[in-house]
């Protein structure tokens, strides 16, 4: 066990209906930081966090929170929800339709057994940290659904817990409200100096909220990293894929040239062996007209105007094609010059 981890969960083995879901999970978190849990649906990450609060029992393994056992099959231990001291914020938001704001918000309070005068200064203290106190007597149903989220989010701030755990809580709001509410997450997290576990499939999220982002796949974690490690330095095809849309491609090495593909040729990495797998980011691929140095030329087979840039997809067909950024004006079937920065490209250590 990591002697700093306010949390750790090892070995973590679940079977839902004969599937296996985690497949020998380990992670370590320490008090007042944020894990973000990243990965495409069925990954496992619901699961895992369903695990540390309680609404999922472990079938091998072992979860611990601030040096208490909650859960160890081995040891017959499991502490079940409401004696592990957590709070979780849901997808749906989950507020009671027939209580105010602030009734919602002392809810939890309540059920805590915190006295009425105490419950009040709480759910209203939760509520400034969120900017809703303004609404603290209206009613769900009045509400926007980033106002519904910010008032769950109070809720689970009101009764402070130990953890805070967060099931995609921001899903179902639009881009806009997605953006505005992330940082305001962001900032409670800083401010309280809480504990988090965030579940999400938004990298964006996942960047913005974990001070560690664990990469889940097929119910294990195949990277756990900071942000900028884990953007940096993906270690697997699957992460270099899913954080960036990298480019993976293989490559060999030869009288002191990096060659990709029959027509991609770069300087040699004395560091890298003769032969193998890396992945080249998509910023780190730039684009523009062909002259008379690109014999022969690549070809732009997309072209997607995204504001900011222009994203395309050029290459030789049959042989390579990556996706980059133009530079000028780089027409669909039109020949490019491809520059590849070599700051933007790893070494994997699978095989695609």
């Amino acid at each position: 066990m990591h002697k700093s981890a306010f949390l750790q969960v090892e070995r973590a083995m679940v079977s839902l209906g004969g599937a296996a879901v985690l497949r020998g999970v380990g992670v370590a978190l320490e008090r007042g930081k944020c894990l973000a849990l990243l990965g495409p649906s069925g990954c496992g990450k619901t699961t895992l966090l369903n695990v540390i609060a309680g609404f999922c029992a472990l079938d091998e393994g072992r979860c611990v929170c601030d040096g208490v056992v909650l859960d160890d099959p081995a040891e017959r231990a499991f502490v079940p929800v409401r004696a592990r001291g957590f709070a979780t914020v849901f997808q749906d938001f989950s507020l009671w339709p027939h209580m105010t704001v602030a009734e919602n918000v002392r809810f939890g309070l309540r059920v805590r057994g915190a006295p009425e005068k105490e419950s009040r200064r709480r759910a209203l203290d939760a509520l400034e940290k969120v900017r809703m106190a303004d609404y603290a007597d209206r009613r769900p149903a009045a509400l926007s659904g980033g106002q519904q989220q910010r008032v769950a989010i109070a809720r689970a701030l009101a009764v402070r817990p130990k953890l805070l755990l967060m099931d995609e809580p921001l899903s179902a709001l639009d881009a806009r409200l997605r953006e505005e509410l992330r940082d305001e997450i962001a900032r409670l997290l800083r401010e309280e100096g809480q504990t988090a576990v965030y579940v999400t499939h938004d990298q964006a999220e996942a960047f913005a909220l974990g001070d560690a982002v664990g990469v889940m796949r097929e119910g294990r974690i195949e990277q756990l990293d900071a942000p900028e490690a884990l953007y940096r330095a993906p270690r697997t095809r699957f992460v270099a894929e899913f954080i960036g849309s990298a480019n993976v491609a293989a490559f060999t090495q030869s009288d002191g040239a990096l060659r990709i593909g029959a027509h991609l040729r770069l300087p040699a990495r004395p560091d890298w062996p003769a032969e193998g797998f890396c992945f080249i980011r998509r910023e780190s691929v730039r684009a523009r007209p062909a002259g008379t140095e690109a014999r022969p030329p690549a070809i732009c087979f997309q072209r997607r105007f995204l504001g900011s840039q222009v994203v395309i997809r050029a290459g030789w067909r049959g042989d390579l094609e990556l996706d980059g950024v133009a530079e000028g004006p780089v027409e669909i079937a039109g020949p490019v010059a491809l520059a590849i920065d070599p700051n933007g490209m790893g070494l994997l250590s699978d095989s695609p």
